[in-house]
């Protein structure tokens, strides 16, 4: 679904003004004195680890604010290959990692949604739903450098709580010279075994005496690679009563009567992925005038990810329990039932284009007057409505037993034959499914023996447009202590769209179709593949084998006439009922227009979401001595006012009534979709001051105070509400947004002190306190859906608790202002290149950190009581051995994060155990034109485990391998 909504967008209309606007004061500028002199514009030369180290250490040490940089170790070569990865370096940084590299960034505790990051100081359009930015969208080769600001100077745009994330494009002025720079990788991947290449390229030059300059550059990733893991459903279960507990438990009694949790399902997954990243950008800069610069510059991505995914999994049907064992949290962690083996194929694709072009003027009006003018438009597009499959076959009924009793990495299940016996096995009084006689185990699918279960086609897609108008000016005053006076405005405005596209479900739906009639699939539709390396190096005995097949195939023959017609045969339906429903009868279409299986537009899940931003701001730097110490300070504000727009469509239901063949399940219809539109506004005044005091020339003490915000996620402004198309009695829920939501605010401070006791040798220690008002956290509430007459509520008797009449009461989970927390923290640093020893050692150093981060409201191993809790707070520790004697580059780098709360289930925590990772780098220079190099990615083949509040509460596992490369690159 491209366009659900018809909104005229004066994005761009606005942004075309702009730029004419913006040439007509560039032509005014070039009318002035454009005598033949030097340019003024810096030419900056970094290579190797250690020029790298020294220029950020120098650009740390010089900062008016809280400040850690990383710059490039030359033109097109960053310290990683994923600009996520170098971050983590950083202290107070942690990342996220997807398929195996970085993605997106915690700083500070905060995770990814409270960091802003721009690119040349500007936003860039996201294909995320929220504002969370993903690293893996651009290759490393194209960016010259990083800023992280730890605090919030007056002149940042206002968005990040935890910290503004600045990457800067190289710019040719700034090379000053020809320069042409090539490179290529082999990458290989440890669990996939395959290789696949990498290409990047640069040239820059400079003309008409260096008052010219251009730059362009292309760089194309691929990657292959494979994932193993085992996921886990959420936990849910029933009170059970003394009686229910003599049948349920192995010995007859359990924990007694109470409620007793279980996981829904476990599912062992394989997951293949390819990954294609072009990337490219282009950079004109020319002098208009002795006293000013134009740079227009362009960014393009286009990142294509395809991901399959094979699934052996296990659907946990309370109703046939037996055998079960509990542990003392009255969790089962080993049960038999009757259930299906399924095999499900997912493919969960991502296609994404970004581009961002921009013009920046910089204008020297006076000697002391200097005026920057900034127009930038960006938009970006994830076309993957529709395209993704959910995709499940079942096998015969079997015996599962379930285990998770101690001592393995991953809950075990295994099928075994069985049939029912005659007579009361159990002693029960009872001849029913819990008689059962076990046969042998099955310990692989057949493919003869395959059956319809469940299918979709589905996906969400999302367009995103940022327009952003800047103007910044330093007034230098030198006057007494009063250095200058910074002072700007800005305008920014941003429209996010979300699309969703699906095979209908819920009663008479088309994606349960061949689930509430089942028939044999075709045993050529399926292959019997090997998975015996499967998790390698995990203490758990996993499947063998799993059924490999193409859901376009199945789906291709589920729409067959010989399919449709023995759904109807064995059915006991009239011929052509099968037909009807797909909407493969053209004598009776479909209500909603859709044909089998094709994905239709989902009305209620799709939303635009407007926002517009003005922000004026003023700073004052003061500058003197005080005992013979220089001393620095700033102090300023930031006004901000937003307006956001938000609008959705809401699909009430008309009908729920109970699945006759599954007792928990309700299906629904729905009433056309209506049309929902809320507009909102809020103002902040952010005050900042920050002071630097030079102790010595090496010792620098800093503290400053300011205050921040950050703007609820987008997709969290949207009022509609979601729902299953089948809910269950046993979990009656749904989402929704909240149009109302007000900003975070946060309260910051920070205090630290400084030692540079070389040009790439320093010491730091730092504190920071972050105190956040109106914090947004997602609630749980109850609340009423009142359905229309004939609504067929009444037909509902396994459990009627949430019904009332013509209402049904659900749990619907929205993100709420709700109450402030307090984080504090300790950053500690340390780096040292150890130029005083003799021989090789001269050129050893060492780079390491810590960080400690404590809050009001970290999760621990209870219960979420409080509805704030702060996802992705962590310590962590970075260590960095490297060697740079000019010829042989070297780099050890081990990072650590330790357990941290990533996700509830209620009230109920999960957590990320801790992570570590060993990644080594290697180069020859062989001359000054060419270098070769090796690299290893997660050498140490860590795994990403999740887990509850307690061992019995699996989260899931999983394993993306280790990774390495190949590769030369020339210089010219």
């Amino acid at each position: 679904m491209k366009n659900v909504i018809n909104r005229g967008s004066v994005l761009k209309t606005t942004a075309i003004a702009a730029a004419v606007a913006q040439s007509l004061v560039s032509g005014h500028v070039f009318a002035q004195d454009n005598a033949d002199s030097d340019s003024g514009v810096e030419v900056i030369e970094v290579k190797g680890i250690r020029a790298s180290l020294s220029q950020s250490l120098n650009k740390k040490k010089n900062s008016d604010e809280v400040l850690d940089s990383i710059v490039a170790e030359d033109i097109g070569k960053f310290p990683d290959t994923n600009v996520a990865e170098s971050l983590q370096r950083i202290p107070g940084v942690s990342i996220d990692r997807a398929g195996g590299e970085g993605a997106q960034v915690t700083v500070r505790g905060f995770g990814p949604s409270f960091n802003s990051v721009l690119v040349q100081g500007r936003r860039l359009a996201t294909d995320t739903a929220g504002r969370n930015f993903r690293f893996d969208l651009l290759g490393a080769e194209l960016i010259g450098g990083a800023d992280v600001y730890k605090s919030a100077p007056s002149h940042l745009q206002a968005g990040g709580i935890g910290s503004t994330i600045d990457l800067q494009l190289q710019r040719p002025l700034n090379i000053g010279e020809e320069k042409t720079v090539l490179s290529t990788r082999a990458v290989y991947e440890d669990n996939s075994g395959d290789v696949a290449p990498q290409f990047f390229g640069l040239y820059s030059n400079t003309f008409d005496d260096d008052k010219l300059g251009a730059l362009f550059s292309l760089s194309y990733q691929k990657r292959k690679s494979a994932q193993d893991a085992v996921f886990s459903g959420v936990f849910v279960g029933p009170e059970i009563n003394e009686e229910q507990a003599s049948v349920l438990f192995a010995d007859g009694e359990g924990n007694g009567a109470g409620r007793y949790l279980h996981q829904q399902q476990i599912r062992y997954a394989r997951q293949f992925q390819d990954r294609d990243r072009i990337g490219a950008t282009a950079v004109l800069q020319y002098q208009l005038a002795d006293n000013a610069l134009l740079t227009i510059d362009g960014l393009f991505s286009e990142f294509d990810i395809t991901n399959q995914t094979t699934h052996n999994f296990m659907f946990n049907e309370r109703v046939t329990y037996n055998n079960a064992v509990t542990d003392e949290n009255n969790i089962l962690v080993a049960w038999d039932q009757i259930g299906r083996p399924f095999q499900a194929a997912v493919e969960d694709n991502r296609t994404s284009q970004v581009y961002q072009i921009g013009a920046n003027l910089e204008w020297d009006i006076t000697d002391d007057l200097v005026a920057t003018f900034d127009v930038s438009y960006s938009e970006a597009e994830d076309d993957s409505a529709g395209d993704d499959f959910f995709f499940v076959v079942a096998g015969p009924q079997a015996v599962q037993r379930y285990d998770n009793t101690g001592g393995f990495d991953a809950p075990v299940f295994q099928n075994f034959e069985f049939e029912l016996a005659t007579t009361d096995l159990n002693g029960d009084g009872q001849i029913n499914n819990l008689d059962r006689i076990v046969g042998d185990e099955i310990t692989a699918p057949d493919p003869n023996d395959t059956y319809s279960w469940f299918g979709t086609r589905e996906g969400q897609g999302s367009t995103d447009e940022v327009l952003e108008l800047r103007s910044d000016f330093e007034w230098y005053v030198d006057a007494g202590v009063l250095e200058s006076v910074t002072f700007g405005a800005y305008y920014g405005d941003q429209e996010k769209t979300r699309s969703d596209a699906r095979t209908p479900g819920g009663g008479g739906g088309i994606n349960n179709a061949y689930l509430q009639g089942q028939i044999p699939l075709p045993a050529e539709l399926f292959s019997l593949e090997n998975n015996s390396n499967f998790l390698d190096g995990i203490d758990v005995n996993l499947p063998s084998q799993y059924l490999a097949y193409d859901p376009e195939e199945v789906i291709a023959y589920l729409e067959s006439p010989a399919a449709m017609e023995m759904r109807d045969m064995l059915n006991g339906l009239p011929l052509g009922t099968t037909a009807a429903r797909l909407g493969l009868d053209p004598s009776n279409p479909r209500a909603d227009g859709g044909v089998g299986f094709n994905a239709v537009d989902v009305p209620r899940n799709a939303f635009i979401i407007g926002e517009e931003t003005l922000a004026a701001y003023v700073n004052a730097k003061l500058s003197g001595e005080i005992a013979d110490m220089g001393l620095t300070v700033n102090i300023g504000f930031r006004y901000t006012q937003t307006e956001t727009t938000s609008e959705a469509f809401a699909e009430p239901f008309a009908t729920i009534f109970p699945d006759p063949t599954r007792p928990d399940v309700l299906l629904s219809t729905r009433l056309p979709a209506q049309f929902i539109e809320q507009t909102e506004d809020y103002n902040e005044f952010l005050p900042s001051i920050a002071a630097r005091l030079n102790i010595t020339h090496e010792l620098v003490a800093r503290a400053s105070y300011s205050q921040s915000l950050t703007r609820p996620n987008l997709a969290d402004l949207n009022p509609g509400i979601n729902t299953a198309p089948e809910l269950r009695l046993s979990d009656l829920s749904g989402s929704s947004g909240n149009p109302d939501l007000d900003p975070f605010v946060s309260d910051n401070i920070d205090l630290s002190l400084e030692y540079y006791f070389g040009e790439t040798s320093a010491v730091s220690v730092g504190f920071f306190r972050k105190d956040v008002s109106a914090f947004i956290a997602q609630q749980e509430q109850l609340e009423g859906l009142t359905l229309p007459p004939g609504n067929r509520l009444d037909e509902v008797t396994e459990d009627r608790s949430n019904i009332d009449g013509d209402t049904i009461f659900l749990n619907i989970n929205r993100p709420r202002n709700l109450n402030s927390t307090v984080v504090d923290g300790v950053e500690i640093a340390f780096q040292h290149v150890f130029d005083t020893l003799p021989g090789l050692l001269q050129y050893v150093g060492v780079s390491a950190n810590l960080t400690y981060v404590s809050s009001d409201d970290e999760v621990g191993d209870e219960l979420i009581d409080s509805a704030v809790a702060l996802p992705g707070l962590s310590d962590s520790q970075n260590f960095v051995l490297f060697y740079d004697d000019g010829e042989i580059e070297g780099r050890v780098a081990y990072n650590k994060r330790d357990r941290f709360f990533s996700d509830r289930q209620g009230p109920e925590p999960i957590f990320t155990e801790d992570f570590d990772q060993l990644d080594v780098r290697v180069a020859w220079n062989i001359n000054e034109t060419y270098q070769v190099f090796v690299e290893g990615t997660n050498l140490t083949d860590s795994f990403v485990k999740r887990s509850g509040r307690f061992e019995s509460r699996f989260g899931g596992i999983e394993d993306p391998g280790a990774r390495y490369v190949l590769g030369a690159r020339a210089t010219f």
